[in-house]
């Protein structure tokens, strides 16, 4: 009984050896890609703060189901209870017009707003990951008459870049880093500034900057978006 004993101590000592590489080897890398698809609903002109909002449906399974928001801040736009101006508003004083390609573009940064939009990405498991970016919208003159009629704006395209703060939770605690993201917006009533559609990816490059070490890479990153 006591050569037993001993065998099934050993056994258990054995499995732990064994084991312990296998959980180091768990743990997430210094550096992190991930990549995902999304859906979700917004207003930018009847809601104040504007608020878009939805759900990871595809990608990574460190991001997917989770939920994500991204806020505009308005204070510096028209009241939302007139949505005529609020639009007026953007489009006269921040909407480019390409003539070669038939489009005109507004960017959504601290020029458009007073502050730059931001964003977060909350997973109810692995945690939350939040930071800023700016946002691209392209609307299509699709009858090239240089006019921006109320049909063209039912389909509009968008991209651009965000930061990741080094401030989230679970998984995510102590990465930083940047990502890209594109995609498409659908309004189907915007005379009736109806609620708008929208689907899209993201790419995201993240890095431990956690350790002091990393701080330089941080601050570089910091700067690209200053």
């Amino acid at each position: 009984m006591i050569m037993k004993g001993n065998i099934v101590i050993a056994l258990f000592l054995l499995a732990g050896v064994v084991l312990s590489p296998v959980c180091a080897s768990a743990q997430l890398p210094e550096a992190l890609s991930v990549q995902f698809e999304f859906e979700g609903m917004g207003n930018a002109m009847i809601n104040s703060l504007p608020v878009y909002a939805g759900a990871i449906i595809a990608g990574d399974p460190l991001v997917l189901g989770a939920d994500w928001w991204i806020r505009i801040d308005d204070s510096t736009w028209p009241p939302a209870s007139n949505p005529q101006a609020r639009w007026d508003y953007l489009f006269n004083n921040f909407a480019v017009h390409d003539a070669p390609s038939f489009s005109w573009t507004i960017v959504f940064d601290e020029q458009s707003c007073a502050t730059k939009p931001v964003w977060e990405i909350h997973h109810a498991t692995n945690g939350m990951m939040s930071g800023t970016l700016v946002v691209v919208v392209t609307f299509t003159d699709w009858n090239q008459n240089c006019i921006l009629d109320i049909e063209e704006r039912m389909l509009a395209m968008y991209s651009g870049n965000l930061i990741v703060m080094k401030y989230g939770t679970g998984i995510f605690a102590g990465y930083c880093g940047l990502g890209s993201f594109n995609g498409s917006i659908q309004n189907s009533d915007p005379a009736n500034w109806a609620d708008e559609y929208v689907e899209g990816s993201c790419f995201l490059n993240l890095q431990n900057c956690q350790v002091g070490t990393r701080e330089s890479s941080w601050t570089a990153i910091k700067s690209m978006y200053r």
